[in-house]
């Protein structure tokens, strides 16, 4: 079943509240590290994320912005290989 309009525009929301959080995905920053700052990221991000899915847990918001973030990396892909793979690769790649 594909999501309803209001479904998307939220977790949309979502994905911009995430954003505002660095220490969740900002690998080379010193929050990232910080245990701390990632569960209080992470309760609010839960806040949020209930008031359309009632029943949610942490463990299924974080499967949800794991899918999200394996969807982006996929598409990034297809859109721009040159960014993520050497010369070497897609050299290797035409000849096969």
């Amino acid at each position: 079943m594909a999501p309803s309009k209001e479904e998307k525009k939220f977790i949309l929301e979502v994905i911009e509240m995430y954003h505002g959080f660095p220490e969740l995905w900002k690998v080379k920053s010193k929050e990232f590290s910080d245990r701390e700052k990632k569960e209080a990221a992470y309760d609010t991000l839960l806040l949020k994320y209930k008031e359309w899915y009632t029943e949610a847990t942490k463990d299924d918001l974080k499967k949800k912005l794991n899918a999200m973030r394996t969807s982006f990396r996929r598409l990034a892909l297809l859109v721009h290989p040159l960014r993520t793979h050497s010369c070497h690769e897609l050299m290797f790649d035409k000849q096969v």
